[in-house]
């Protein structure tokens, strides 16, 4: 009895669900990839008030830059109190002080990505006994 065909056969066999499983895990590397949600997208968003503009940048998706300008006529206060209400649980507040043209920035890191922004971000400014409320919306 010849025992070689069937050792063909098993060889075979063997190398076919070889190249089935190296074709299955490339498959699910490949599938993965896509599969990893959205891709980040810039945002840019930009407001103003009768005295105050302000603009967020996300240029990565872990990276926020903000810009509180005043823009408004007479002296510039020194310091004012910000709220930015882009997220009704998480409102981005605080102090802030103009010192080089009349500006004030925020640098926002994030650990991992950031959310995604809403379409228009609500705005509060007081200083000196007074307050605006407006809003940005992306551009």
């Amino acid at each position: 009895m010849n025992h070689y065909p069937l050792k063909n056969n098993i060889k075979n066999i063997l190398l076919l669900n070889g190249f089935l499983i190296v074709l299955m895990i490339l498959g699910a590397c490949t599938g993965a990839k896509s599969s990893s949600g959205p891709e980040f997208k810039k945002q840019y968003f930009e407001g103003k008030s009768d005295n105050w503009s302000v603009k967020i940048e996300s240029k990565t998706d872990s990276y926020r830059h903000y810009t509180i300008s005043y823009i408004g006529k007479g002296n510039q206060p020194l310091n004012f109190k910000y709220n930015i209400k882009a997220f009704s649980s998480n409102p981005n507040s605080g102090d802030g002080e103009l010192k080089n043209d009349n500006k004030f920035e925020i640098d926002e890191t994030c650990s991992g990505a950031c959310d995604d922004l809403p379409d228009s971000i609500p705005i509060q400014i007081q200083w000196g006994g007074k307050k605006e409320e407006f809003v940005i919306r992306e551009k």
